[in-house]
């Protein structure tokens, strides 16, 4: 079995630009690299998949990157600080509320 996933993985990553075309229609090829939203095929430019490359290794055809920006992981921190922020405020709120 293992040789036959390996045998799998290999056509697979010979044809990238194939599948990416099949499974990713909302991307695009830019150069040697297929770019898309994410693995659900969402539009946009956050997932990277190597079209050419080596058979095995970093430099692999068929190895994909998702890439977040990290400004949009900034906004996700700041986000949850936020929250939790505002569920201690309120949290302190209720109880002072309770004493009186």
């Amino acid at each position: 079995m293992p040789d036959n996933a390996s045998h799998l993985a290999h056509r697979l990553a010979r044809d990238a630009e194939a599948v990416c075309r099949h499974y990713l229609s909302n991307g695009r090829r830019e150069g040697r690299y297929w770019l898309v939203g994410d693995v659900n095929n969402t539009l946009g430019r956050s997932m990277f998949v190597r079209l050419k490359g080596s058979d095995s290794g970093k430099g692999a055809a068929g190895k994909w990157t998702e890439y977040v920006a990290p400004r949009v992981m900034l906004r996700s921190r700041d986000w949850a600080l936020f929250c939790r922020r505002s569920t201690a405020s309120t949290q302190h709120n209720v109880s002072a509320r309770e004493v009186s």
